[in-house]
């Protein structure tokens, strides 16, 4: 069983971890990354079921029962309400986790939006790799930008993986780095050329959006924006500010 072979049945089987092959627990075990994918996947799978958890209605097996002892256009009357108010769940749940709003520049929410993808296992990276100059080679192989400079010790975080991306019709790159133990923080870096409502050179914005914290800041024709659900205080110590 190969790696990719694994991660299709634990992302199938996350909340029921025993109905995964006996191979595909050993490898998530035995390989830091497949495990560290699942733990993310997983706690992901249970905000969601969380979210989408309602309480039975009084009489609802009773009423199912009787729907299906009815001639089908009843039945079919009865289902597709049901069916309807199942998809808004659906809806409404992942507007719970989604962090993305209007009030962000366009460029910073296709930003936020990508990152969000990727942490809830919605999107895969390219490339894993805990070696941060591989990590920038394989971009640069992409034909995707890579940091020309970090500040503070952002650029010190260990490296998990990468991913090309586009953002506001340009080639953009995020980062993966692990700024806590099982916490981890997604750097977006792109070429701002001709983009309007950029945060200042040099200093770092903060801004906040449901459970994530981001810092974004410019470095001469280089825009960055940093997302973690770490805390707040995690994120300022990066740049020497708490």
């Amino acid at each position: 069983m190969t790696r990719e072979e694994a991660k299709l049945e634990l992302d199938a089987t996350t909340l029921r971890p025993q109905d995964a092959s006996p191979e595909a627990r050993e490898m998530a075990e035995s390989d830091p990354q497949l495990g560290a994918w699942l733990k993310q996947r997983t706690a992901f799978d249970e905000q969601v079921a969380g979210a989408f958890a309602v309480s039975t209605p009084a009489g609802l097996r009773e009423s199912i029962l009787q729907n299906a002892r009815r001639p089908a256009k009843r039945s079919i009357r009865w289902v597709l309400p049901t069916l309807a108010a199942a998809a808004a769940a659906v809806v409404i749940g992942w507007a719970m986790l989604w962090p993305v709003n209007t009030s962000m520049p366009g460029w910073q929410a296709d930003s936020l939006a990508a990152v969000t993808k990727v942490e809830y296992g919605m999107s895969m990276v390219d490339h894993m790799s805990r070696d941060f100059e591989a990590i920038k080679k394989m971009l640069v192989a992409n034909q995707s930008p890579t940091p020309n400079r970090l500040p503070g010790t952002v650029g010190t975080m260990p490296v998990l993986a990468c991913k090309r991306i586009q953002i506001a019709g340009r080639a953009a790159s995020i980062i993966c780095f692990e700024i806590q133990p099982g916490k981890e923080a997604h750097l977006v870096v792109m070429d701002n050329t001709g983009l309007t409502d950029l945060p200042p050179q040099l200093q770092p914005q903060f801004k906040t959006s449901k459970n994530w914290n981001m810092a974004s800041w410019s470095d001469g024709s280089q825009t960055f924006l940093l997302a973690t659900k770490a805390n707040e205080a995690a994120l300022k110590k990066l740049f020497g500010l708490a």
